[in-house]
């Protein structure tokens, strides 16, 4: 019973630490990389413009490859034209990603993050994972799915 007790605290104590964390709405640090079309991108020049969803991804990984209709069906959502679609892929050389890109029919601008370091930035620690960033640069969504639906006109 007392062990019962433990985890029930414990779960209790990290659903408080997200719902804080959750509440405080982190800023998304800049960052710049090469895209699979040869030109560079950089978080900085494309903020306030309007919501920017990072989806953190690798060739490897066959939840990745689950989700991409996932995005497709968020990228038709309402507003979802004014926002702006980044796949990051972690790890994979510009080879592999473009294959894995090619096959999966990826809708979206594909940037990548060889070294992980955007990837360890924002605390992708597993993958997929996926961020919407706000105009204002705050981190309103993260999943390690992408939101079956969001406002994106807000």
């Amino acid at each position: 019973m007392k062990k019962i007790i433990a985890v029930l605290f414990v779960a209790c104590v990290a659903a408080a630490g997200w719902a804080l964390y959750a509440g405080q709405e982190p800023a998304a640090e800049n960052f710049a990389l090469p895209g699979l079309d040869g030109k560079q991108f950089k978080l900085e020049e494309n903020l306030g413009k309007g919501y920017i969803v990072l989806n953190f991804w690798a060739r490897w990984c066959a939840s990745c490859e689950e989700e991409v209709p996932q995005l497709d069906a968020l990228m038709k959502e309402p507003g979802a034209d004014k926002a702006l679609f980044v796949g990051v892929n972690v790890g994979d050389n510009q080879a592999k990603a473009s294959k894995f890109v090619a096959k999966f029919k990826y809708p979206y601008l594909v940037v990548l993050d060889k070294d992980k370091a955007v990837a360890k930035k924002y605390g992708v620690l597993g993958l997929p994972v996926t961020l919407i960033i706000s105009k204002d640069r705050k981190i309103v969504f993260r999943g390690s799915r992408p939101p079956k639906t969001f406002d994106f006109s807000k």
